[in-house]
């Protein structure tokens, strides 16, 4: 039981899979599991084999590693970080489905926004050209950042053969940089003032981007043609933006699948009113969105986000890859002089933002949705 309720934590990926005629076949949960461990027998290979006897499965008493091999510390501390970048390859962050990763060697990057030009104009010749109707509406500048943490591995853990210790402090630097990453990313998308468009600026056809609406048919009805009728504001030009992603935290799983992948529709109660249009039970909504991404970092109320991830209207800028730095083991070590301890700095360097918020949507909801 506690295995299984370890894996309620993590965050989830389900994808929608499609048939013939756009008939939604059944769809496939991926769980994110930020908990992974790699066991180290399933990995390529092993950063401590040196602990081993020759001809033996099994590790020989770190003391005796010591007097064998006089720089087993160092190989030790390589060990960790080998460790530590092999647990961060193993979570699959859910960030990465919907941003854009640019590289960047500057402080700061600028993107050009709302840069459509409208619609050609008929231009016989012998008549004056006609030039764009384009305002060019300045830019969006993502800033970069630096991310830094020590980390102290104690002499003690390391002389008595404290080895799974020691693998689960290299596990955990590797996990805490793939949370930094999810942590930041989902701060931004539940920002209501990063979602700034409505239809009074000409942004789109409906209103803000950005409600506190509850989920339900009809507030999802609006969330889709605010982000299918985006617009550029000088030009007039639609975007061509269509969502095709929910995102929601773990209290919206259940009554966002109900509607999402129900068979059909039925009526909530009998009104006794004549029917308009028949009765249908056909469910439109029934694969519409071809990703929902639960996430416990998008929030433990009723939020929920639209977005169109193929525009990748997200950017997450690379300045440097996460590095974990240590220092000596030796007299030219403070630290190991004075607290008897191995020092590390995880570091990573990058910066993200929005560059284009009219192919998403945000509701800021605490009502419990309204899908019967």
């Amino acid at each position: 039981m506690a295995e299984i309720n370890e894996r309620r934590d993590p965050s989830k990926l389900i994808d929608i899979q499609r048939g013939i005629n756009d008939q939604v076949s059944g769809y496939r949960d991926q769980i994110i599991d930020y908990k992974a461990q790699p066991d180290i027998s399933e990995l390529r290979y092993d950063p401590f084999e040196w602990l081993k006897s020759a001809g033996s499965r099994f590790r020989k008493p770190l003391l005796e590693a010591f007097v064998l091999q006089p720089d087993a510390a160092n190989l030790l501390r390589d060990g960790i970080r080998f460790l530590a970048f092999s647990s961060y390859a193993g979570i699959t962050p859910t960030w990465r489905l919907l941003a854009r990763i640019e590289q960047s060697n500057r402080p700061e990057e600028e993107y050009l926004r709302d840069a459509a030009m409208g619609i050609i104009p008929l231009s016989p010749s012998g008549s004056e050209v006609k030039f764009a109707n384009s305002g060019f509406e300045g830019g969006v500048k993502i800033v970069n950042a630096m991310h830094r943490m020590g980390v102290k591995v104690l002499g003690d853990d390391i002389r008595f053969d404290r080895l799974g210790k020691i693998r689960q402090i290299a596990f955990e630097m590797g996990k805490s940089q793939v949370t930094t990453e999810e942590y930041d990313f989902y701060s931004d998308i539940t920002t209501t003032g990063n979602y700034a468009r409505n239809s009074t600026t000409n942004d789109n056809d409906i209103g803000a981007n950005t409600l506190t609406s509850t989920f339900n048919v009809l507030n999802l009805d609006t969330a889709l043609t605010t982000i299918a009728t985006a617009k550029d504001r000088i030009s007039g030009n639609y975007l061509g933006y269509s969502a095709d992603t929910i995102i929601i935290g773990p209290r919206m799983e259940y009554a966002v699948k109900q509607l999402l992948l129900s068979n059909d529709l039925q009526r909530a109660a009998d009104t006794g009113a004549a029917e308009v249009r028949g009765m249908g039970t056909y469910n439109p909504y029934r694969g519409l969105l071809g990703k929902i991404i639960v996430s416990p970092w998008f929030g433990s109320s009723y939020q929920w986000a639209l977005c169109d991830s193929r525009e990748y209207s997200y950017v997450w800028q690379q300045v440097e890859p996460w590095q974990i730095m240590q220092e000596g083991m030796n007299e030219t070590s403070e630290s190991w002089l004075t607290i008897d301890a191995i020092r590390y700095v995880i570091r990573g360097y990058y910066g993200h933002g929005f560059v284009d918020d009219r192919a998403w949507f945000f509701s800021n909801s605490t009502t419990a949705p309204t899908v019967a």
